[in-house]
């Protein structure tokens, strides 16, 4: 027998992924190669076998053909294992946030675990997280997949009600304005008096909710966000991209696990009656909750852009795009 069937052969071997023997499927495909020799080239010597197969196809091809109808998570599917990842992502970054917040570690099984940890070990659990969520949806449809049934699976439509289905509505200029008025009235309050953050104590004059180190300090970082928006709504007039929402996202979240794990502390001012530490803390968590859902949300209109991108490419004659899971 020729070594190089024996070679295309498991070269081939290494593309299949089917429930029932492999070694059939082989066996098939020689019993061709070697027949195709035969009636096409005159006999199954080495020379006649060498031409069959480079008529006969590349591995993957061949394998390709012996799959059809074997996919390990339908086309049917494959929009879900996005929208059910990064909806269960979005749960993991809630959790992440409660964790950090409360500083305990929360479990629930079998969808995350996020255990108490330093703060600097967060910048690897957020991606390792991603890609856990990711392949526990993507198991589900695989057992859905293979069931044979024709199930339809719910299909969430929050975060994108009421847009347009190619993507993001045209910025307004008037927000762009306000928020561009609001960044500047904040530069000033920072510029001369150090702070965003004001107290008064029965009704008298109005002094830095934090002492000077930490109010400067968070006053820059909030100052920081806002730049965010304006840079982010700024550059949609020119590029009305998701991607750029996306962008803005991640940064302020960056921002805002400064204010959690950042070199310095909060320290108040005494204030009778109120617990500031507590009250901020819990503002804070909130604005960090809302951070992480629009995060989710940016996301999502992200995939749906990439998904409206891709159709219109199909549609003007480029060809469907492939994708293999």
């Amino acid at each position: 027998m020729s070594d190089k069937l024996e070679r295309y052969l498991e070269e081939i071997d290494r593309y299949l992924a089917v429930k029932r023997n492999s070694k059939e499927i082989l066996a098939e495909i020689r019993s061709h190669i070697l027949e195709k020799a035969a009636d096409e080239y005159g006999d199954a010597s080495g020379g006649s076998i060498e031409k069959a197969i480079a008529s006969f196809g590349r591995p993957r091809e061949v394998a390709a053909r012996y799959l059809e109808g074997a996919e390990i998570i339908a086309p049917v599917f494959r929009k879900h294992l996005f929208r059910y990842t990064w909806i269960l992502f979005a749960a993991h970054c809630a959790g992440m946030a409660a964790s950090i917040f409360f500083d305990r570690s929360i479990a629930m099984f079998p969808f995350f675990i996020i255990p108490r940890m330093p703060a600097y070990l967060w910048i690897f659990y957020v991606p390792m997280a991603f890609i856990a969520d990711f392949g526990l949806v993507a198991f589900i449809l695989l057992l859905v997949t293979q069931r044979k049934q024709d199930l339809k699976l719910p299909w969430p439509r929050f975060f994108i009600h009421g847009r347009n289905e190619g993507g993001l509505a045209r910025p307004k200029k008037r927000s762009f304005v306000a928020l561009l008025a609001l960044f500047a009235v904040a530069t000033y309050f920072v510029v001369r008096y150090q702070t965003l953050f004001f107290l008064t104590i029965d009704g008298g004059p109005f002094v830095s909710l934090l002492h000077p180190v930490s109010s400067l300090f968070f006053s820059v970082l909030f100052l920081s966000m806002l730049a965010c928006g304006v840079i982010a709504l700024g550059v949609r007039f020119i590029v009305n991209s998701a991607w750029v929402n996306l962008a803005r996202d991640a940064v302020v979240l960056l921002l805002l696990w400064i204010v959690w794990n950042g070199p310095i502390a909060p320290r108040f001012r005494d204030a009778a009656g109120v617990d500031l530490e507590f009250a901020v803390g819990v503002l804070v968590f909130l604005v960090t909750a809302a951070a992480a859902v629009r995060f989710v949300r940016s996301l999502v209109q992200v995939t749906r852009e990439m998904a409206f991108s891709g159709a219109a490419q199909e549609s003007s004659g480029q060809g469907p795009r492939r994708t293999a899971i």
